[in-house]
């Protein structure tokens, strides 16, 4: 028996009972009560009413939307002018059954999921035409695909947010799990004049400082014929999260003499390599020169064999950190409408909104990776660790560690405007036509420093892991400013550059009536994007702390070690043996040390207390000091950037021409409406890389500083594919209030822009594994069916149970491939080309000429990803059972299976989708007092693929999250019946203090937790 479909069964058999007895409910009380009294007595009943305003009668207005849609669609309207339900678009969706919510580490809601596919495969739209947003995603997020991150956009602006889950053939493709609506406002939402304006102090409990955001709005209309509407949104959050995080988790490389087992090394990874020997300063007692072989291993961790200690695995850079600053955002929206006739109606919606990220993020690392740590007294979980196994304490002597100051800067904006108009043409005959233009821009300014604990300084690290967070300390002071230094430590100038720009134009034309509409039109869409790479890190390097040469050469020549020296001076002849030839002939220019900016006996006194009792760089100091402005502002471009984001460009132009027929009909007297069509979509794509070249001159000039730079250029490949997308939907009222709907249809997304870049990308700083695009790659396919029921029992409250099913097409794997180091050369990367730490990885594994690495590569599959769920959504008022009139709850849940079959089916999944989430709310709202709780659930779901740190069988997971939210507000002006009083808000968000976490292959081995705290909002708002 399958448990999971008979609890589903279960499930919706339960709130459909629960439903009609509180339908039976309604229906009962309204009936006339039999008159027992005496002729001519008055009987005087008490009268209770319910007033139907704020939050109800958003949810009353989604009730009634979604009774009279024909298709599967939801939608959340505003509580009034200028005034949504939720804070956030993407917490507010979250309501809609089959949406789910991706979070920044702040806690915030940034992107939506619809039933089981990935934010990518969800088109939205502003004013009913593409948009797309520059932002890279979450902090440090290499997001190169479609989402829009919504934390962007102000509730305060929109008046209506509607999904669409079943597409219609006038809809704009690209939306293979669903189509999002963000409807800003306009004057005609209410006649009149209207004005609203709010202020609200926000306190983040964990942050040392307090917040605010507000909003004004105010609209006019002329006689029905002229309006025009203007708002502006503004806030400044200081917000802070703390918490763990690892760049993956990894296994010892053990050599042959320290294995000599026949599955040596069998699972992967090996990032960290243990010493032949023990170096001097190793610390913990051991003595220098003593061999490191097997005997030596299995003797200092005793009960273990030498295939737990190959295969068990710890943190690869597990820190501790802490990131806060600012956000601020500010948003304007102005609309304008013109209703000369009453069948013409012009329309004008302009909307602009900028987000400043100023945020510091400082991370607290133990230094495994490419490093020498000696395992002591380890123990692990698993007898059997053949498939890897996790270890849950040990000591690691000869360790390092550093800290990772990053100064973070995201600012983005988008500027969109979307002129149209609607004509009724005939009685029978409409047109509508509507263009749109949005840009969106975006820059990421993430430079890094990094001092590190001194080699063979004796440093040993306590390692324990019960599941949760790890616990990593150190026998040496890390919060001391001394115990830092240059030696192995580094500085990086990074930057990532966007724009995007959408320009289009739609046109509908439909004759009909009621019973039967006929409507036809023609969509063209250009949407393009560019993403530009800088990194001045290497000359930014040389000046802080590697002896600051007269002359520094951008690679492949070589670069000084960051070591903090200072020898103002001396002779820097041996750092470009070759300067005055190739490249350089002719140049005469004295070549010496000038000394570190940064001297080592200097760093440690830009390490000051930071203003949560840890350790902070005096940034601004170390900025000037260190020139970076003007590295920042010289840093040439490069291939990719820090976020992992690989420089590319794509430009679609598609052209759409659709067909369809609506109407109404009752066969057997069930009031029928229908609606099929078909749409034709044509794609014309441009994708394009910056790839490097190692100049051919440099072939017979082997000496640094005789070089000659790589050869950059913009490589671009063109396509064109065609897509057909069929579309049908019925819904009959079978009894009154009691909706069946079926839908069958086929969607479609476009492919993630950075797989289709005809280049490579190898940026990480271990320099062991990186992508390498695919142009030929075909759209993702969905065949839908949708089958579901909807009781309306009353007022806002309904049942909602559908069924649904997506086979999805054209899912890609991607192919790991372990190459030579030097098979990169024919895409122009080789040593020279590498950054000085990625030089440093290379050397460990043995140098250039032995070390390997993982090339991943995507392709189609052929083969089919099957997903089937259910969605149940309810909405109930309680006024007819309980004797306190005003309360309700809400309820959504949705559950998600999916299954692969054909090639590929143990490899590819939709990522980031959870079988079960679930949203629940409570609330209450009469006489002008409202209060809402609010409990969100998401269960724990793959993340990532597979070979996460070149582990074969490590994908990365998201653990179960639940959230309660607070909401409450007073109006005055009712409760004391008093015109032009203000209303009171109080939210609390993340009641329960929920922490994010997420794991690398076993559930104990914690990949990322972050702990954003309670977050505390009081306001007001006046309506005018």
């Amino acid at each position: 028996m399958n448990h999971r479909t008979t609890a589903s069964r279960r499930a919706a058999l339960g709130l459909t009972v629960m439903a009609g007895m509180i339908a039976q409910a309604y229906a009962q009380q309204a009936a006339p009560a039999a008159d027992t009294s005496p002729p001519g007595a008055t009987a005087e009943a008490p009268i209770t009413s319910v007033q139907v305003t704020g939050y109800r009668n958003s949810l009353l207005s989604s009730a009634r939307d979604k009774k009279e849609a024909v298709g599967f669609q939801d939608s959340i309207n505003a509580e009034d002018f200028g005034k949504f339900p939720d804070k956030n678009l993407a917490e507010s969706l979250s309501r809609v059954p089959g949406v789910g919510v991706s979070r920044d580490v702040t806690g915030e809601g940034m992107t939506i999921q619809i039933r089981g596919l990935g934010s990518s495969f969800t088109k939205i739209l502003l004013n009913n035409s593409p948009v797309a947003v520059a932002s890279s995603g979450p902090i440090d997020g290499a997001n190169t695909n479609r989402e829009v991150d919504l934390d962007l956009l102000p509730t305060d602006l929109f008046t209506k947010l509607t999904v669409s889950k079943s597409p219609t053939a006038d809809q704009i493709e690209g939306g293979a799990a669903g189509v999002v609506n963000l409807r800003s406002a306009r004057p005609f939402d209410k006649e009149g004049k209207q004005l609203s304006m709010g202020l609200t102090g926000t306190k983040q409990q964990i942050a040392d400082k307090a917040g605010v955001r507000g909003n004004i709005m105010a609209s006019n209309t002329w006689d029905g014929k002229f309006g025009i509407l203007g708002g502006i949104s503004f806030s400044r959050q200081q917000a802070r999260t703390t918490g763990f995080e690892t760049v993956g988790w990894t296994n010892p490389n053990l050599t042959a003499s320290q294995s000599t087992s026949a599955t040596r090394n069998n699972t992967g990874g090996g990032n960290w390599t243990i010493p032949a020997t023990v170096p001097a300063g190793a610390g913990n007692g051991l003595t220098a020169g003593t061999p490191i072989d097997q005997a030596f291993l299995l003797a200092h961790n005793p009960g273990l064999t030498i295939g737990q200690i190959d295969n068990a695995i710890i943190p690869r850079l597990g820190r501790t950190m802490e990131y806060y600053g600012t956000k601020d955002k500010i948003s304007g929206v102005f609309a304008a409408e013109y209703r000369p006739t009453q069948d013409l109606h012009f329309y004008l919606d302009t909307m602009y909104s900028k987000k400043d990220d100023d945020m510091q993020r400082n991370a607290y690392t133990w230094a495994v990776r490419n490093n020498a740590s000696i395992p002591l007294n380890m123990q692990v979980d698993k007898t059997d660790c053949a498939n890897g196994c996790t270890v849950t304490s040990g000591t690691y002597a000869n360790a390092l560690n550093f800290i990772e100051f990053g100064p973070r800067r995201d600012k983005v904006d988008l500027l969109g405007i979307n002129p149209g108009m609607e004509w009724k043409i005939t009685p029978k005959l409409t047109l509508d036509v509507a263009g749109n233009w949005n840009r969106s821009r975006f820059t990421h300014e993430a430079p890094t420093v990094m001092p590190i604990t001194a080699p063979n300084s004796g440093n040993t690290i306590t390692y324990a892991n019960n599941g949760g967070v790890p616990s990593i300390v150190s026998n040496l002071d890390l919060n001391n400013p001394a115990s830092y230094q240059w030696i192995g430590g580094r500085v990086n100038v990074q930057n990532e550059l966007r724009e995007t720009e959408t320009k289009g134009f739609h046109t509908n034309l439909a004759w009909g009536d009621k019973k039967l509409t006929v409507k036809g039109g023609l969509a063209w869409d250009d949407i393009d994007r560019t993403i530009r790479g800088q990194d001045n890190s290497a000359a930014w390097q040389a000046a802080v702390c590697g002896n600051n040469p007269t002359v520094f050469l951008q690679g492949p020549n070589g670069a000084p070690p960051c070591n903090g020296a200072s020898t103002p001076g001396a002779s820097a002849a041996a750092l470009y043996p070759g300067y005055g030839t190739g490249y350089t002939a002719g140049q005469t220019a004295p070549l010496t040390y000038q000394g570190s900016l940064i001297t080592n006996a200097a760093l440690p006194g830009y390490l000051v207390p930071g203003p949560y009792g840890k350790l902070a760089l005096d940034w601004d100091r170390f900025r000037q000091d260190s020139k970076y402005d003007y590295y920042n502002s010289t840093a040439p471009d490069t291939g990719a950037s820090s976020t992992g984001a690989s420089a590319g460009y794509i430009r679609e132009k598609s052209k759409a021409v659709y067909l369809e027929a609506s109407g109404e009909l009752a066969p057997a007297g069930f009031n029928t409406r229908w609606n099929v069509g078909v749409r034709y979509v044509r794609t014309n794509q441009q994708v394009g890389s910056r790839n490097s070249f190692s100049d051919p001159r440099n072939a017979s000039l082997p000496l640094n500083g005789s070089k000659y730079p790589n050869i950059d250029s913009w490589v671009y490949q063109d396509s064109e594919y065609n897509n057909t997308l069929p579309s049908g939907t019925l819904a009959v009222d079978v009894v009154k209030d009691v909706v069946v709907r079926a839908a069958l249809s086929r969607s479609m997304t476009r492919v993630n822009p950075n797989s289709l870049r005809p280049g490579v990308n190898f940026s990480g700083v271990s320099a062991d594994t990186g992508t390498q695009g695919n142009p030929n790659l075909k759209p993702y396919l969905s065949d839908n069916i949708d089958l579901g029921i909807d009781w309306y029992t009353g007022r806002e409250g309904y049942v909602s149970v559908t069924g649904f099913q997506k086979r999805v097409n054209g899912f890609t794997v991607d192919e790991n491939v372990t190459l030579p180091f030097s098979a990169l050369a024919q895409y122009g990367i080789n040593y020279g080309t590498l950054i000085p730490t990625q030089q440093l990885a290379i050397d460990s594994r043995g140098g250039p000429d032995v070390a390997t690495v993982v090339m991943t590569r995507p392709r189609n599959a052929d083969g089919i990803l099957r997903i089937r769920g259910l969605e149940v959504g309810w909405v109930q008022p309680l006024d007819k059972l309980l004797p306190i009139k005003g309360f309700g709850f809400n309820e959504t849940l949705t559950l998600i299976n999916q299954k692969a079959s054909g090639e590929g089916s143990n490899g590819f999944i939709a990522l980031g989708v959870p079988k079960k989430t679930n949203n629940f709310g409570v609330y209450y709202e009469n006489h002008g007092y409202m209060a809402r709780f609010m409990h969100t659930y998401s269960q724990g779901s793959q993340v990532a693929t597979a070979n996460q740190s070149g582990i074969t069988q490590a994908a990365l997971f998201s653990d179960t999250y639940k959230q309660w939210d607070f909401s409450s507000s007073i109006e005055l002006d009712q409760v004391f019946d008093r015109e032009g009083l203000p209303m009171l808000t109080f939210d609390i968000v993340n009641l329960n203090k929920a922490k994010r976490r997420g794991y690398f292959q076993f559930p104990n081995a914690t990949m990322s937790e972050y702990d954003p705290g309670r977050t505390f909002a009081f306001g007001l708002r006046m309506k005018f």
